[in-house]
């Protein structure tokens, strides 16, 4: 057995589109009947407003949604979580591939302007059948090969959801401006002292914040790097 990433430039699809705005997204979750689609994206990108316009013009789409939607990051992006409903014209690539009996592992992601899939295979001779069938819809490429199988051992989203609901919003927003103006660089870009002063709060209450919150995600991660270490210990 391996495991192969196989991308592909859906030409006819809005997702090649959305490569002019650096975007990358992740297929939560979708499904279709009777050629009608509905998908759940969370999706990132320089230009969330234009990705969007791209996605909502797009003949087979009927119908977009912006759930939640999260303020730009340092480097400007802009990250949200996006309701899609539309009518297929045709089989999409992921939907080819299952009819064919291919066995993708975890959701699509979508870099570059290329559909993603990490597939489960019996040998080099099925990825190249895998390969074959997407160049009905585009360019495609094969960006990693692994000879044996190996799941990945990372929190889930509902487990994510969990621990961030736990964090109050005042704990977010330092952690937010310390990451921002490079308190947890070495060497460190601001001081503890300023970065309270920034705030608006004292440096003991500032300290305290920040040390319950790495709390908070230290106690979460810990297990999954243990997992993760012992994983690598096997190969």
């Amino acid at each position: 057995m391996l495991t192969a990433k196989v991308c592909v430039r859906y030409e006819d699809d809005w997702t090649a589109q959305l490569q002019r705005y650096d975007v990358f997204a992740e297929f939560l979750a979708s499904t279709f009947r009777n050629r009608r689609y509905i998908g759940l994206v969370a999706l990132e990108a320089d230009d969330l407003d234009a990705a969007l316009e791209v996605i909502e013009g797009h003949d087979d789409v009927s119908e977009v949604q912006v759930i939640e939607r999260f303020d730009a990051d340092s480097a400007g992006r802009t990250a949200s979580t996006i309701f899609v409903r539309g009518q297929l014209s045709q089989f999409t690539p992921l939907q080819t591939l299952m009819y064919e009996g291919f066995l993708p592992l975890g959701s699509t992601k979508l870099e570059n302007g290329r559909e993603c899939f990490d597939l489960l295979l019996e040998g080099r001779e099925e990825l190249a059948d895998a390969t074959d069938l997407l160049r009905d819809f585009g360019a495609v490429s094969v960006k990693r090969v692994t000879r044996e199988f190996r799941r990945e051992v990372t929190p889930s989203a509902a487990e994510w959801q969990e621990v961030l609901g736990t964090i109050p919003e005042r704990r977010r927003e330092i952690l937010r401006l310390a990451v921002k103006r490079g308190y947890f660089k070495v060497p460190r870009e601001i001081t503890l002292a300023e970065l309270a002063e920034e705030m608006g709060i004292t440096k003991t209450t500032a300290s305290n914040h920040l040390r319950k919150v790495q709390q908070s995600i230290i106690e979460f991660l810990a297990p999954y790097v243990a997992l993760a270490a012992e994983g690598d210990s096997d190969l």
